[in-house]
């Protein structure tokens, strides 16, 4: 097996690496190969050597000349690059705080423009990796959700599957709790990638949804501990994804980040001391858990164990609904449940979603297909509509001036009329 990631300059891929050694004894893999821009080839080649150290002669790992050659053959290819690096990211962070919104990496104004300055190079990626191999494309890539949504159903590419931490570390905090493994869990969980909601769980063949729910505050990684009241839980009688704190919570989560500064900040300092690290280690540094991303090389390696070995078992991913939530529409691309087998996933029927669940994710999703069409349109008036439509959007007011400083920032990749 031959998997290809692409931007693997990334701090995060030695974990990543470390998962794939994990899967090696179970799908045999031939060839890793780390490719990433001229731009990152300085991290790249320290994120390269020690993946060499870390793997030793478990399997090759490759840099290679080019992107072609980097999917030629490919079986696998995983996306996890930023599109403007990490400056971008606190551009998308800083710019809305300006107008008193939240700034986010994948909610609200920073996701929009981080949106809007990915969909050409994942584009062309596409149509690179179309061409040379046949590969089924795994997507870390921000906004993921949003981007797999632009993918199937605006690119018609078919095999490409968003992926998130979050679910899997769900489950894992549901094990740790209930002392059920994870094999034995299974959870009516669905929405949009950082906008689901947990509405059952089950415990082999038990409904342990009340308990856990009573009993037990989840919390998940990456997000800032900020515990929705127990009000909350108990009207909506589902546990909303951290990241709706932003939605539910917003004036206390923008006070927060004002007073702590952007994410984006910390992430800077805390890559150039993982860095170092890595140019002389041989074991993945302590400090890489401050990178956020908590088993993130889990859910991917695991998916590719599992895709390869076609073994029917579940995942939490992004893909089209196809019927699995019964009042939604088959095309939104959801985040949801599906069984790995022939190679595909298959989503899982789960029933109804509920009404303030529905509520919102419809409203997200016209966001998310606006934002596309104004991409496709290279249109200032869509883009601007998508921005009002957003719950975490600006007033009529400020929405010409937010999208002029957006586009301002974002002049060599976003291009609108």
């Amino acid at each position: 097996m031959k998997i290809t990631v692409i931007g693997a300059g990334s701090t995060y891929t030695p974990e990543l690496v470390k998962g794939i050694m994990d899967i090696s004894s179970e799908a045999k893999v031939d060839e890793l190969i780390l490719y990433d821009l001229e731009e990152s080839e300085e991290k790249l080649e320290t994120i390269y050597q020690f993946s060499k150290r870390l793997v030793k002669d478990l399997f090759k790992v490759v840099k290679p000349k080019n992107l072609i050659d980097a999917l030629q053959g490919a079986d696998y290819v995983i996306f996890q690059f930023r599109v403007g690096f990490l400056k971008a990211r606190e551009n998308d962070e800083k710019i809305p705080l300006r107008y008193n919104l939240i700034g986010q990496e994948t909610t609200g104004m920073g996701g929009f423009s981080c949106a809007l300055r990915t969909f050409p190079v994942i584009e062309k990626y596409i149509e690179l990796v179309d061409k040379y191999s046949k590969a089924t494309v795994i997507n870390f890539t921000n906004p993921s959700g949003h981007i797999t949504e632009f993918v199937m159903n605006y690119i018609g590419f078919e095999r490409f599957i968003g992926l998130c931490n979050i679910p899997v570390n769900l489950l894992h905090m549901i094990s740790q709790v209930t002392g059920y493994p994870p094999k034995d869990i299974f959870v009516k969980y669905y929405g949009l990638n950082h906008l689901t909601f947990l509405e059952k769980v089950y415990l082999k063949n038990e409904d342990a949804t009340e308990k856990l729910l009573e009993t037990v505050k989840l919390e998940l990684a990456n997000i800032p501990k900020e515990d929705f009241p127990g009000w909350l839980i108990e009207c909506l009688k589902m546990y909303p994804n951290s990241y709706l704190r932003y939605y539910l919570m917003e004036k206390k989560m923008l006070k927060k980040i004002k007073k702590e500064g952007t994410r984006a900040e910390k992430v800077i300092s805390i890559e150039k001391q993982l860095l170092e690290l890595y140019k002389t280690g041989d074991k993945i540094p302590d400090q890489l858990s401050q990178r956020g991303g908590s088993m993130y090389s889990t859910a991917a390696a695991y998916l590719i164990r599992d895709l390869h070995l076609s073994n029917g078992s579940v995942h939490i991913l992004n893909t089209r609904n196809n019927g699995a939530i019964s009042n939604l529409p088959d095309d939104y691309v959801l985040e949801i449940p599906c069984m790995v087998k022939a190679g595909k996933v298959f989503p899982i029927s789960l029933g109804i979603a509920d009404e303030f669940a529905s509520g919102l994710i419809h409203i997200v999703k016209m966001y998310e297909r606006i934002t596309i069409d104004a991409y496709l349109k290279k249109s200032k008036n869509l883009a601007l509509k998508a921005m009002l439509l957003h719950p975490l959007g600006p007033d009529v007011e400020d929405a010409p001036k937010l999208l002029e400083d957006i586009l301002n920032a974002n002049k060599d990749f976003i291009k609108l009329e």
